[in-house]
């Protein structure tokens, strides 16, 4: 499921993450709402107003796992030292490391 994930961009991981955990959330939110309402003797006379909730529920948390995938993968890429590849690991200047600098003694 990671290699799946990790070949997709940003924007797609957000999507997926964004719907399972919404539908996981929203459709919580709407089986305890409609149990809750089985027990108590004055309820809604429709259910209109829960399946508005979910769906605002759904939406909220789709569009904040969107965001912090988009977010969180220019963040990656920007604190990120080791995407250079071997270019990161070089001495920078001044560097004791840098073999201009570095005396045979």
């Amino acid at each position: 499921m990671f290699r799946f994930l990790g070949k997709r961009r940003p924007l797609v991981v957000g999507l997926i993450f964004g719907n399972l955990l919404g539908l996981m959330i929203a459709i919580g939110y709407a089986a305890t709402s409609a149990w809750l309402c089985s027990g108590i003797r004055k309820c809604p006379a429709s259910w209109e107003p829960y399946a508005y909730v979910s769906l605002v529920i759904f939406l909220l948390v789709l569009f904040t796992a969107i965001f912090v995938a988009v977010v969180g993968a220019r963040a990656y890429k920007i604190f990120d030292t080791s995407i250079g590849g071997a270019k990161a690991y070089e001495p920078s200047i001044g560097s004791p490391r840098d073999e201009d600098s570095v005396s045979d003694e």
